[in-house]
């Protein structure tokens, strides 16, 4: 029996040394200045000294693009197939104890190697465009060390990764896809042509972190992004139409006074809110509208978006307020179309300046 047993734990034994001779012969990229480059991505990362962090960037800079194909088998380290059957065995065989056996076949970690790999690829800038998709994928990493470097890396490459990433939204899920979308909102007007796909996300999974990430990113794309955004403004579910509306607000900020004097009364229901849904699509639900404000709608839209401008203007339009002096130069304008609209909202506001003002000659006589 003692034969036995010498002879497991001589077998373990070789089978260690033999493991360690393939680890320390494993490819650990070029060497410069006596270091291989697996050792100065590590200081590429952010728990590097200033430094460390400067002459890392040197050495990669000084090996160029030839460095890109072992960057990119770096992203994608593992455990090796032998590692867990390994430590099955350890724990079978008396004498060896697990974390000492971890101590010689996970001489380093696995997270920082596909990170540093990450880093180094950040650090060639622009030079790092074929490692798009491996970047893309490693958005998807279960480790933040890995994902947050893959994520600075993407950054640095500017509009370049927009098509794989838009390629990937419909694959990915959970906070692989909620950090493709956070590229996306970095990208702003950039990614316009994903914002069906962002409205889409919000519809499929509203309340969820990817649902709140499509709307943050699709708030940056400006005003073309408003057709996308009016799927969701007009939506029968209650909670899809406050993120629209709200979405719709950070589009155009210049209408401040227009969303002010809607939000008290959107999302209530009726005939009023009808209008309003109503003569906001005409302005901006149709495919391709391109108008930065009401103003633009009213003078160089169509004749639905120019009625329905209007219809809106008279929403908003308070005595003395923006609104109403538009209004009031509209009166003085030719209009092919949109007069009747026009009329209504003139008579709306005179109505409204004629209640202000004896309200206030009611307060001076009382005060009197």
């Amino acid at each position: 029996m003692r034969k036995r047993r010498w002879l497991k734990i001589g077998l373990a034994a070789l089978a260690v040394l033999v493991l360690l001779l393939i680890v320390s012969r494993r490819d650990r990229g070029p060497v410069v200045d006596g270091r291989p480059l697996e050792e100065w991505v590590q200081d590429l990362l952010v728990t590097a000294d200033p430094g460390r962090r400067a002459a890392a960037q040197a050495a990669v800079a000084q090996l160029g693009t030839n460095v890109l194909p072992w960057l990119q088998l770096a992203l994608r380290h593992t455990d090796p197939v032998w590692k867990q059957p390994l430590l099955d065995t350890a724990d079978k065989l008396p004498g060896i104890e697990r974390h000492d056996l971890l101590r010689w076949v996970n001489t380093y970690e696995r997270s920082e190697i596909r990170a540093g790999g990450a880093a180094g690829l950040a650090a060639l800038g622009q030079a790092a465009e074929p490692a798009i998709p491996d970047l893309v994928e490693s958005l998807g990493d279960p480790e933040h060390l890995v994902y947050n470097n893959a994520l600075a890396a993407l950054r640095g490459l500017g509009p370049l990764p927009l098509r794989e990433i838009t390629n990937r939204l419909g694959q990915a899920e959970g906070g692989h896809r909620t950090r493709m979308l956070h590229l996306l909102r970095n990208l702003k007007s950039d990614a316009i042509g994903t914002a069906p796909a962002l409205a889409g996300i919000i519809e499929a999974k509203p309340g969820s972190d990817e649902a709140a990430a499509a709307a943050a990113a699709l708030a940056t794309f400006g005003h073309r992004a408003a057709p996308a955004v009016m799927r969701l403004v007009a939506s029968e579910r209650y909670e899809l139409r406050v993120v629209g509306f709200d979405v719709l607000q950070r589009l155009m900020p210049a209408e401040h006074g227009l969303w002010d004097a809607l939000r008290g009364t959107f999302q209530l229901g009726g005939d009023r809110e009808a209008r309003i849904l109503d003569a906001l699509k005409n302005v901006w639900g149709e495919p391709g509208a391109d108008y930065p404000t009401l103003s633009t709608a009213v003078l160089r839209g169509t004749t639905a978006s120019r009625a329905a401008g209007i219809f809106l203007m008279g929403e908003a339009a308070r005595p003395g307020n923006a609104y109403a002096r538009k209004l009031r130069k509209l009166a003085d304008r030719k209009l092919n179309s949109g007069r009747e609209a026009l009329e209504v909202a003139l008579k709306k506001l005179e109505a409204a300046e004629v209640s202000a003002s004896g309200s206030a000659d009611e307060a001076k006589t009382s005060s009197e």
